[in-house]
């Protein structure tokens, strides 16, 4: 499987709703990565959009009830069509209950000579200086088979480190492009407060908030992760994070609220 507008294609219009299968190999704890439930719906949102020139430029969703592979239906409506923007809503069903809510904000390019300016990519170590984190089935989430991820500061998960904060370099195995691959790039890395826990705990997003500033290229390029947390306490936790190309580009930007029950 591909992350990328090939996911637009899964989708079935049955009349009411539409249907796919969610594929297997890319599970997170109980649930599909959320990534992937993401990508989905905005796959869906995209096919209903009257104007396919516009652009996914945020998309927020809520996970309700966890996604497993398998049969998976979809209600979207367009809420409004703007003059620069359309918003999207998107309802996934799954075993006769709603497992997501998606609202998708699609937008039209506004000529303007305003440019605001952003923070630039962290300095990073070479690839070949860093390990990649391995695989282990079981320890692991399943989907990350499908990535290269490798430390370049910070702790990783459940190492009793003092800082929720790290920056990473990564890259998918399979081709990862469009506005689905994106979201999916932006989802990749976990919680940072993972990082202050000294054993094993679960976690998991409740909302998730995904600002999408520039397509990736298909690469095999290193792309540059910078996330932090900045506020948790009471078993939720808010977490921001930045996403660079393999050029130093800023091309998006993530925010999660995370139930972390260490």
């Amino acid at each position: 499987m591909n992350f990328d507008a090939s996911l637009r294609e899964l989708w079935s219009d049955d009349g009411d709703l539409w249907s796919m299968d969610m594929p297997s190999g890319w599970m997170q704890g109980r649930s599909v990565f959320g990534g992937l439930t993401a990508a989905i719906a905005a796959a869906l949102a995209r096919r209903v959009v009257p104007d396919p020139s516009r652009r996914l430029r945020t998309l927020s969703i809520q996970l309700l009830a966890p996604v497993v592979p398998g049969a998976i239906e979809g209600a979207v409506r367009v809420l409004r069509e703007g003059r620069n923007v359309t918003f999207v809503e998107v309802r996934l069903v799954q075993g006769g209950r709603e497992v997501a809510v998606t609202s998708a904000v699609f937008v039209r390019r506004i000529e303007t000579t305003l440019v605001a300016p952003v923070a630039p990519a962290p300095a990073m170590p070479a690839p070949e200086t860093l390990s990649d984190l391995p695989y282990i089935p079981g320890l692991l989430p399943e989907f990350t088979q499908h990535v290269q991820m490798r430390w370049a500061s910070g702790s990783p998960p459940f190492s009793g480190g003092d800082v929720a904060a790290y920056t990473g370099l990564f890259r998918y195995r399979c081709r990862v492009a469009d506005a689905e691959g994106l979201l999916g790039l932006l989802d990749t890395w976990p919680c940072p407060s993972l990082s202050l826990l000294k054993g094993p705990s679960a976690a998991s997003t409740v909302s998730w908030t995904a600002h999408l500033l520039a397509l990736p290229e298909p690469s095999a390029g290193w792309l540059t992760m910078a996330y932090e947390t900045v506020a948790g306490g009471e078993g939720f936790h808010t977490a921001v994070g930045r996403l660079y190309s393999p050029e130093g580009q800023l091309i998006g930007w993530t925010e999660q609220l995370v139930a972390v029950f260490g």
